[in-house]
């Protein structure tokens, strides 16, 4: 594969995971992005001789699916215990899931910092810087959401302005 095809596949994904806020069918769309998303990636750093980009990037893959895990696992002990435990194991829950949300976004900034320095892609940097200032914003739930979303926006940008050349 080369690298105009790893950087479309990786491009593909993105937009694919912008629909998995669908109701109901969502998570298919979810699901399919982030194998198209991770193709490409493992592309990417295969041609570029740079295997920690896509360690970095499945780092996060494989937290969500562990966070989502966690999830369900929590509610449903939480709606089994009931009472006033219930409260308590919700909020264990959630703390496992923010933990693991922190771990995923460190590997997130680092694997877009790496590319923009590997591609020399600079707006890879900014969408980092994004993703970055989101999670920290995050108490202001919009704010923080918002700035992901441009980080993402920003990736997926970075991701087609990636020069096409067979090495990088």
């Amino acid at each position: 594969m080369n690298l105009s095809t790893a950087k479309i596949m990786a491009g593909v994904g993105l937009i694919l995971g912008f629909f998995g806020a669908i109701p109901a069918v969502g998570w298919i769309f979810s699901l399919i992005g982030t194998i198209f998303f991770l193709m490409g990636i493992y592309n990417i750093s295969q041609i570029t001789g740079e295997r920690r980009i896509f360690n970095f990037l499945l780092i996060p893959a494989i937290l969500l699916l562990i966070a989502s895990f966690v999830y369900g696992v929590f509610l449903a002990a939480a709606l089994f215990v009931g009472g006033i435990f219930a409260s308590g194991v919700a909020l264990f829950g959630f703390l496992v899931i923010v933990v693991l949300g922190i771990v995923a976004l460190v590997y997130k900034v680092k694997a877009y910092r790496l590319l923009a320095e590997v591609l020399k892609v600079p707006i890879f940097n900014i969408a980092a810087s994004f993703y970055k200032w989101g999670a920290i914003l995050m108490i202001v739930f919009g704010v923080g959401l918002i700035l992901m979303f441009i980080g993402d926006i920003l990736a997926l940008i970075g991701f087609f302005s990636v020069p096409a050349r067979e090495q990088a």
